[in-house]
């Protein structure tokens, strides 16, 4: 559970490898980092909504942030262990334990219940900690941004936390012979916090729950900013 060893596990992970990841990208790839402006202010975390493009992308927002920013650490959604299809030492990593420390928390597909499936990351945001989810669902080609899954929306209804756009391109299968060459360049941008009243406020009855068309539409919004950066 997120109150006990795993709570303070993804500071400490986190702030041990950034600055290997900072030197890392800045001396194999050419990363620009855009709308850092829109980072600035938040006193405790936000949701981060990311398209989704490589293993990569979770090490590469808190590379672009500073450790110690009120925005850090970083806790994530994840899939159950078995959507991992991986062989070899990669299999020890990808769900269960490790993903924990890193800060991934299983988001329970097919429950029919955001509330239940997204238990763990409504708890972690009413604690003021910043959660980085991919609403497609799975890795998308560059250039791509698919409609999203609508937890990104209850989360920001559910909270009230604002949810910050993030595109990021360049990096779409990238080799290690690219990175090692440096022929690569990644672009992370940081779009303007959308709001809980900016999506929801207009409704009847704000108190209650959205439909699924309201979470539907809310969630078009938010990918719509994505795909515009």
């Amino acid at each position: 559970m997120y109150m006990n060893l795993f709570s303070w596990t993804p500071f400490i992970l986190q702030t041990m490898v950034y600055p290997f990841t900072w030197v890392g990208l800045r001396f194999f790839t050419h990363i620009r980092i855009l709308g850092e402006e829109n980072l600035v202010g938040h006193t405790q975390g936000v949701i981060f909504a990311v398209n989704h493009l490589s293993e990569l992308d979770p090490i590469l927002i808190p590379a672009t942030l500073n450790p110690f920013s009120p925005l850090m650490p970083m806790f994530y959604t994840a899939r159950e262990r078995f959507f991992y299809e991986k062989k070899g030492l990669a299999q020890y990593f990808y769900g269960g334990t490790f993903f924990k420390l890193w800060g991934a928390y299983t988001a329970y597909v097919g429950t029919g219940d955001l509330a239940l499936s997204l238990r763990h990351h409504i708890r972690i945001l009413k604690k003021g900690k910043s959660v980085c989810i991919f609403p497609e669902g799975g890795k998308i080609p560059e250039g791509v941004i698919i409609e999203g899954k609508t937890g990104v929306a209850y989360l920001l209804w559910r909270t009230g936390v604002p949810v910050i756009p993030v595109a990021m391109r360049g990096h779409y299968k990238m080799t290690s012979r690219e990175f090692c060459a440096r022929t690569r360049t990644i672009t992370v941008s940081y779009g303007k916090p959308i709001t809980k009243q900016e999506l929801f406020n207009l409704r009847p009855d704000p108190g209650v729950v959205p439909t699924r068309e309201e979470l539907r539409t809310a969630t078009h919004i938010i990918m719509s900013r994505i795909r515009e950066m």
